[in-house]
């Protein structure tokens, strides 16, 4: 998955007031992606992605000229990352604003995970610029990860919204015929098949919102609920938990079409390919999972 690139490069995000230095990655974005750039297109480079793409962020030595607000971000191994908060950057040469969800297909795996979990950051920063309770124009904290407001004391900590992906599955008496049920989104024109899945409501444990999305969703009762693995997902400032679970009771599916485009149960040979080579998220791993494995998927 998209966190998932090697020991070596391991995640680090405790928040010290760093100065950059002038190989530290500076990383900035606006409206239209983050500057980025492609340094190898097609062929078979070992460090190419799916699509045969290679990216490099900007170091702070890119830049022709040292943005005027920085802070730290965190560090992978022995790379450290810095934000530009400036509204406009003079860009390095060679570089040029890219969709974050577009770099998701690219490589390297760490570099894209830097650049989208950045993202996650960059927002909080700009949507916090002034006090949500008395408008003021905040400051950043000195020494943590926090925005201060200096006229009324609010703080304001970075925003994660957990969530639930929900693989629901129909056990037969062979294990051949074993189901999973996935679901297209509505109003997408490149909609991929994919796993229930929704934001936790206030005040709802996990377990409850599996139950509630999928009975939302396609009308399903469910049971056995099995917990796989969590994913930080910062193209949409989330945290989503896997889950297995087993239908319960009647398997007729009744689809929301507010939200879906359609549902269905697929046997394992019936899944289509098209997340065979899904390396970044939780919902590709676990249908591929189901896929190959079947039941060893959770047990």
């Amino acid at each position: 998955m998209i966190q998932e690139f090697g020991a070596e490069r391991s995640f680090d995000n405790h928040f010290e007031p760093h100065e950059a230095g002038e190989k530290d990655y500076l990383l900035h974005f606006t409206a239209a992606g983050c500057l980025a750039r492609v340094t190898h297109v097609g062929g078979t480079d070992a460090d190419a992605g799916d699509s045969g793409e290679v990216v490099e962020l900007p170091r702070l030595a890119d830049y022709p000229r040292r943005p005027a607000r920085v802070t730290y971000l965190f560090s992978l191994g022995d790379q450290r990352f810095f934000l530009a908060l400036d509204d406009r950057v003079s860009a390095p040469a060679g570089f040029a604003y890219e969709s974050v969800n577009w770099l998701r297909h690219a490589e390297p795996q760490h570099l894209l995970f830097a650049a989208a979990t950045a993202s996650q950051l960059d927002r909080w920063y700009r949507d916090n610029r002034f006090c949500g309770r008395c408008g003021a124009p905040t400051e950043l904290g000195p020494l943590s990860r926090e925005i201060v407001c200096p006229e009324c004391a609010k703080i304001v900590y970075p925003k994660i919204c957990p969530g639930t992906i929900c693989a629901v599955v129909r056990l037969a008496d062979d294990p051949a015929d074993d189901a999973i049920v996935l679901t297209r989104y509505a109003g997408r024109t490149t909609a991929l098949w994919a796993l229930v899945a929704g934001f936790t409501e206030i005040g709802e444990p996990l377990e409850d919102t599996v139950r509630r999305e999928v009975r939302e969703e396609v009308g399903l009762s469910v049971k056995n609920l099995r917990f796989y693995k969590s994913q930080p997902w910062s193209f949409t400032d989330t945290l989503m938990v896997g889950f297995w679970c087993e239908v319960d009771g009647d398997a007729t599916i009744t689809v929301d079409r507010s939200e879906l485009k359609e549902a269905r149960w697929f046997r394992r040979n019936e899944i289509p390919l098209e997340r065979t080579n899904d390396r970044a998220s939780l919902t590709g791993e676990m249908i591929e999972r189901f896929r190959t494995m079947g039941r060893a998927a959770w047990e």
